[in-house]
């Protein structure tokens, strides 16, 4: 059996999983499921029992960079609580290497998924004051030196304009060959009805980038991946969060998106919530052309994302493929991250594009 990512990509075996597990953490599973509802193209999560009946956190990532597992590492001792520490192997490490892969194991924590259930507001005051102190970390040097660091470019402006000249070359062309004949035409009418959202976002984000590039902004360690759908409610209500891969030295704009408004079109942060939040975190003095910034580059990314899924990965399962629909189109609702970098937008003066317009080349 071979476990994949969200968009279908192969990551591991399951008998070289329980194998690397064995030999380099020193730990028998005697039962592995995949946890569903994960975006990430690049890696996988499971859910794992060892045989002595303890529950484990396995993710087999892609990505080689390790600057999430050294610094969760590092917060889960320093911090009251809310961080899970990363096993370490039986040398010593935060993680092992399996087939190309980076394995990591972490206590798995049982109860229930924010993203789900929601949050009370002490809850939400507690996600504040855990937040607020992952932000005031100070990283050991050894760690700090591997944190990737903003730098206000976005690579995915590129990739979403070169999916905007495809498609349009295919809408005009008419071509609707293939076994995605109606994910591809679905996305195509998506994709056009937003035309005047994404060329704003494309016409503002490489200026954005060079404004802040050379802004005296004040950098803090950040999660990079805050919204509610990492966030575990232990069964005494503890709140926990998870899933450090995105980990950056960055202002603390880049976390506080996503929670204010939020990034997820299906669990809106509401007013009273982010009071709740800044009850726990405090004070915070907004810099609207950094969120304006954070949300246009996140816009950008998960539509880059998700449309690729749908243009480029034949084989990936029908499924997949609807599920990739269906995670565009809330991009563009009401409360999705699209419409959100709008509104930043046009709060800091830069406007939207006028009808019938392309999504717009780099000024």
């Amino acid at each position: 059996m071979t476990f994949a990512s969200a968009a279908g990509s192969p990551i591991i075996d399951r008998g070289a999983l329980v194998e690397c597990v064995r030999v380099d953490f020193g730990i028998s599973l005697s039962s592995i499921s995949q946890v569903v509802g994960g975006q990430d193209c690049d890696a996988v999560v499971l859910h794992a029992v060892t045989a002595d009946g303890a529950g484990m956190a396995v993710k087999v990532s892609r990505s080689p960079d390790v600057s999430g597992l050294l610094a969760s590492a590092y917060l889960a001792g320093c911090l009251s609580s809310g961080i899970p520490a990363p096993l370490r192997t039986r040398s010593g490490q935060s993680y092992s290497v399996v087939g190309g892969r980076r394995l990591s194991l972490s206590p798995w924590i049982s109860g229930r998924a924010a993203y789900e259930t929601g949050m009370d507001a002490q809850q939400w005051r507690c996600f504040g004051a855990l937040l607020g102190e992952v932000h005031a970390a100070q990283m050991p040097r050894t760690v700090a030196r591997q944190l990737p660091t903003e730098d206000f470019r976005t690579p995915d402006a590129a990739i979403v304009r070169v999916l905007d000249e495809r498609i349009h070359a295919q809408q005009a062309l008419g071509n609707r060959a293939g076994s995605d004949d109606a994910l591809t035409d679905a996305l195509i009418r998506e994709w056009c009805a937003a035309g005047d959202s994404l060329t704003a976002i494309l016409a503002h984000i490489e200026d954005l980038g060079d404004e802040l590039r050379f802004a005296a902004a004040t950098f803090v360690l950040c999660h990079g991946d805050a919204h509610i759908g990492n966030v575990q409610l232990g069964d005494d209500g503890a709140v926990w969060l998870l899933d450090w891969d995105e980990i950056v030295s960055a202002p603390r704009e880049r976390d506080l998106m996503f929670v204010i408004g939020g990034v997820l079109a299906n669990a809106p942060v509401s007013p009273q919530q982010q009071a709740w939040f800044f009850e726990g975190y405090g004070p915070a003095d907004i810099d609207p052309v950094l969120l304006a910034y954070h949300r246009c580059s996140w816009a950008l990314q998960d539509v880059a994302d998700y449309a690729a899924r749908i243009l480029d990965q034949p084989a990936t399962s029908t499924h997949g493929g609807r599920e990739a629909l269906t995670m565009f189109c809330d991009l563009l609702s009401p409360t999705g991250i699209v419409t959100r970098a709008g509104e930043s937008l046009q709060q800091i003066g830069r406007h939207l594009s006028g009808p019938g317009s392309r999504c717009g080349t780099r000024r």
